[in-house]
């Protein structure tokens, strides 16, 4: 599982949601590595690891939007061993843009974030592990 985290700057090989990504600077992996993604409807984000400890846990912090009511997010990956499985948890915490739409928008926004982050990552790690 953490291989295919890991791999931050190809999440548009894995996740659904994701149209395109890339790096940005030099850095790939760890603390500091930074990517702009795109999303279907042209949104786009800046994000950031800003924790990150090998096979246990990954902080990841959004500090750009483009057409999301999300001023700055942020995304802790938890992984556990679980024997033949890596559990793994994910909290989505963010502060609106303007008021309570922005409020109510991002809040509707984590829940299915956080699902379908989760299935597509269980699945490239299942397809990753079989290759």
């Amino acid at each position: 599982m953490w291989a295919v985290l890991a791999d931050d700057q190809n999440i548009a090989d894995w996740n659904d949601g994701v149209v395109s990504s890339r790096a940005i600077g030099d850095a790939t992996e760890g603390v500091g590595a930074q990517r702009h993604i795109e999303l279907e409807g042209s949104v786009s984000m800046r994000e950031t690891v800003t924790e990150w400890a090998p096979e246990g846990k990954m902080v990841i912090t959004i500090d750009q939007t483009k057409k999301v009511p999300v001023k700055e997010a942020t995304m802790t990956f938890t992984l556990s061993d679980g024997g033949d499985t890596t559990p793994t948890t994910m909290s989505y915490d963010f502060e609106p843009k303007g008021g309570p739409f922005g409020f109510v928008v991002g809040a509707m926004l984590g829940r299915p974030m956080r699902k379908g982050f989760i299935d597509c990552l269980e699945r490239a790690a299942r397809a990753r592990s079989a290759a």
